[in-house]
Formats: C-alpha cells, sequence, structure tokens
C-alpha cells in the first residue's frame, strides 16, 4: 500500500470515528501528516468491525477500461488489504434491472454494505433497500437516496461533482491546442456527466477564447466502445486535436482513437497518462477509497442512515493525476496552481446551474 493512501486511511478512520459523516469530508482528509485524535483503541475496535463485514461492490462493465470500472475494484481492494476483508465483486450488470438480483441475493445471504457503482442503481437499491434494513445499499453517482428524508435511509449517495477536474481538464485543452478545436465524447448524458462536459467547455474558454467544440453522446452509453472510437476519429477528421471524454468504455475508444490518429486526450477516474504518455495528457483521478471507508466506518458504528457524501476537490476525493510528456513546464504550474485556488475556495470559478442540462436557453446556460 502507497503510504499517501495508508495516510488518508489513517486519518479518515480517526476523524469519521469521533466526528461521523457530514455533506462533504473536509479538505484535511487528504494525505498528511497529522495525526488522529482518537484513542488507538477505538479506532482499532472499528478497524476490527470493518474486517468482519461482508461488502460487495456492482460494477456496469469490467475493470479492464482503466476508468470508472477500474478505480472502484482498484479502491475496494485498497482497503480490503488494508482492513483484511475480501469483497465480492460483480461485473457486466450494467443497469438496475441486471444487478437486482444479485444485490438481492447478496442481501439475503447477510452482506452489510453492498456498493452499485453508478447510478443506473440508484432506483433499483431505492425499491429493495426497505427488505433488508440492516444492508446498507451505497449509491455511487446519486442524489436521491435516503439523505433528504424521502426514501430508504440505509441507502447512501456519494454524488460524483466531475466539474472541478473537468474544468481542470478544459484548461490544459485550452492551453496545448493548436487547431483550437476540441472535442467531447460521453456515455450516458446524466447530471454528474453532463456537469463535466459544461465546466470542460468553460475552463478552455477561460485560458483560450478561440476555441470551439464538437461533443458527441455515445448511444449505447458508458459502455460503447466503438461508438466512442468512431466519434473521435470523426473529430479529428475535422480538425479536434484534444478530446475530452468522461469515462467507462467511452474513455477506452477515446484512447484508441488518441494514439491513432496521433491527437491529445484525457483520462478520467484512474491516473492512464501511463498508459500512453504522448497521447494521454492528465487524468481526473477520483479516490473512491475515501467514500468507501466513510460508509464502512459509518456501517461499523451502527450510524450508516442518511449517508450523503461529494466526491470533489475540496472534499479530497479528486485530483490530478500525471502528466503527459507533452505538457510544458509553464502549463503544468498553472493547472497546479489552479488545483490548490479551487481546493482552497470550494471549487470551480463559476455558477454551474443543472436546470441548463433541460433548458439551454436560460441566461445562466452560456459557455
Amino acid at each position: 500500500m502507497k503510504p499517501t493512501i495508508l495516510a488518508i486511511v489513517t486519518l479518515i478512520l480517526g476523524l469519521l470515528i469521533g466526528s461521523g459523516i457530514g455533506v462533504a469530508l473536509a479538505p484535511s482528509l487528504m494525505p498528511s501528516t497529522s495525526t488522529s485524535t482518537m484513542s488507538t483503541t477505538t479506532s482499532a475496535e472499528v478497524a476490527n468491525v470493518i474486517g468482519k463485514l461482508k461488502i460487495g461492490l456492482i460494477l456496469p462493465i469490467t475493470p479492464e477500461d482503466y476508468s470508472w470500472n477500474y478505480q472502484a475494484a482498484h479502491s475496494i481492494q485498497i482497503l480490503g488489504n488494508e482492513f483484511g476483508f475480501n469483497a465480492t465483486i460483480a461485473e457486466n450488470l450494467f443497469d438496475g434491472t441486471k444487478a437486482e438480483p444479485v444485490a438481492t441475493q447478496w442481501a439475503t445471504q447477510g452482506y452489510n454494505v453492498i456498493i452499485g457503482q453508478g447510478i443506473q442503481y440508484q432506483d433499483m437499491f431505492i425499491k429493495i433497500a426497505p427488505q433488508f434494513p440492516n444492508t446498507l445499499f451505497l449509491c455511487v453517482d446519486c442524489l436521491k437516496g435516503g439523505h433528504d428524508g424521502t426514501d430508504p435511509g440505509n441507502v447512501g449517495d456519494v454524488w460524483w461533482y466531475m466539474a472541478d477536474g473537468a474544468y481542470l481538464m478544459g484548461m490544459l485543452a485550452g492551453y496545448m491546442t493548436k487547431t483550437n478545436k476540441l472535442g467531447l465524447v460521453g456515455g450516458g448524458r446524466v447530471p454528474s456527466i453532463w456537469a463535466g462536459h459544461e465546466a470542460f467547455k468553460r475552463g478552455a474558454l477561460s485560458v483560450n477564447p478561440n476555441v470551439t467544440f464538437n461533443e458527441k453522446w455515445m448511444p449505447f452509453s458508458w459502455a460503447d466502445v466503438a461508438g466512442a472510437k468512431t466519434a473521435a476519429e470523426q473529430m479529428a477528421d475535422q480538425g479536434a486535436d484534444f478530446i475530452f471524454s468522461s469515462g467507462d468504455g467511452v474513455d477506452v475508444g477515446v484512447r484508441q482513437a488518441a494514439a491513432e490518429r496521433n491527437i491529445m486526450c484525457t483520462g478520467v477516474y484512474a491516473d492512464a497518462a501511463h498508459l500512453d504518455p504522448a497521447h494521454i495528457m492528465q487524468s481526473i483521478v477520483v479516490h473512491w477509497e475515501i467514500p468507501y471507508l466513510a460508509a464502512l466506518a459509518a456501517y461499523a458504528r451502527g450510524d450508516y442512515q442518511n449517508i450523503w457524501l461529494q466526491a470533489d476537490l475540496f472534499s479530497g476525493m479528486v485530483s490530478l493525476g500525471d502528466f503527459g510528456t507533452a505538457v510544458p513546464a509553464n502549463v503544468r504550474a498553472a493547472l497546479l496552481q489552479e488545483e490548490i485556488t479551487m481546493r482552497t475556495t470550494n471549487g470551480v470559478p463559476y455558477r454551474l446551474d443543472f436546470a441548463c442540462m433541460t433548458n439551454s436557453t436560460l441566461p445562466d446556460c452560456k459557455t
């Protein structure tokens, strides 16, 4: 286990035991030399309970995407290695209908925490959760679980706010493009991904007002590797030299097109630049081990009702990855400085109105 991850695990566990879970974890939960004020005995007690939990993780596709699914599996394995549990991982359950029999079987078998890695599991979790009050259903990229009092309290939410990291990717694209033509390829047009796309555009325009955008959403959603590759190739044919993609199989297709057409792209969720440093310029890295651990610690304390967590830069759950080899020092410095600014000022430097997702004619909806 890397020292930075161990620091996160140690510090978060102590803080969560003492203070409970709020709307978002504090910036102090980032890797730090700070130590917990909780007693070793109490921390050991909770850690011991976590090690005995039965935990299941549901993935839409497989970890081979080196994106959304990879990072989820990697994060739960990090915690398993630290606390001594073996999580069960179910792959290729793309929607709630396919995942429901698995989630129901696990809950019937006494699983304590079941994690659904995607908004497509939200309604299914809300449907089955009342039957299993002793199971915590943690829904990632979700926003209408029990925290508002209208749905089962044992459905917890991790709201994925892509906008912070995507704004930085947009700045990078604005600095790096030579054609001033940028592409965006998305999977499902859900709130978090839509917000990421809009933030990318605004980040690019903040440093280069001459850029234009070509945006496409995949008809077969996040698993559409072939469609994403074709879309990226078409964008390259039309002059785009930098393409932003928003996860899963879509990332895979865009990476393939970038390598073949010799254009630039970014990654999201996992730190992907090392896969192809000549074409992958940066990544939005999401540290899912942080909200996973928050949920496991809450369950171990018996205090797992109405969980709500937000994964963003300010919370410490999101960071930049490694830079590609083509990114010059001055651009690296600009992005790192903006990352620090966003961490200390709670996010992107503009107001993002989610009403614009369905009505782009509103006054605040112009990029």
